[in-house]
């Protein structure tokens, strides 16, 4: 029995795909690692945890939001309490460590949010959120990033908070 190409049926053929069993002329055949394809069976597919649709982005967007204002207030209560303690240097020490802190969970909220999904966009969410968090927390407590202490922190947060959601 004769074969012809389901493409080209004009082309006889003695090739099958490994895959879906068609028969395929040298023109179609797509070579695979575990044997020739038809060019249907041979398109590659999206690996599910990169593949990110819009809803994600929104998701990721309002997580972010959320985490951030729980943050500004979050760092604002603190700078009450440590005004209200003796704690001197320390208290500056806490403060930049909670800000670091949040970079953390800025990527761990965005990503359970977007249930574990992995992705450039969803690195830049985070990143712009934590550096939003730290721009309006140190202007509301007036603590400045005129040290390199300050910039030291706010590029570990940013770190922080895109390292959870890296391909």
């Amino acid at each position: 029995m004769t074969n012809y190409c389901y493409q080209h049926p004009d082309s006889e053929t003695a090739l099958t795909c490994g895959n879906c069993e068609r028969p395929i002329c040298t023109r179609c055949v797509v070579q695979h690692p575990v044997g020739i394809r038809c060019p249907e069976c041979a398109r590659p597919t999206r690996i599910p945890t990169l593949d990110i649709t819009p809803s994600y982005y929104s998701r990721a967007i309002a997580a972010a939001v959320g985490i951030s204002v729980a943050g500004i207030v979050g760092l604002f209560l603190l700078t009450v309490l440590l005004t209200q303690t003796p704690l001197g240097y320390v208290g500056g020490y806490l403060f930049w460590g909670a800000l670091a802190g949040i970079g953390y969970l800025m990527g761990r909220g965005v990503s359970l949010a977007v249930n574990r999904k992995r992705g450039l966009g969803l690195q830049w969410i985070a990143g712009v959120a934590t550096g939003a968090t730290f721009v309006i927390s140190t202007s509301v407590v007036d603590v400045g990033l005129n040290s390199l202490f300050g910039i030291f922190t706010l590029v570990a947060a940013i770190y922080l908070a895109a390292r959870e959601l890296r391909v």
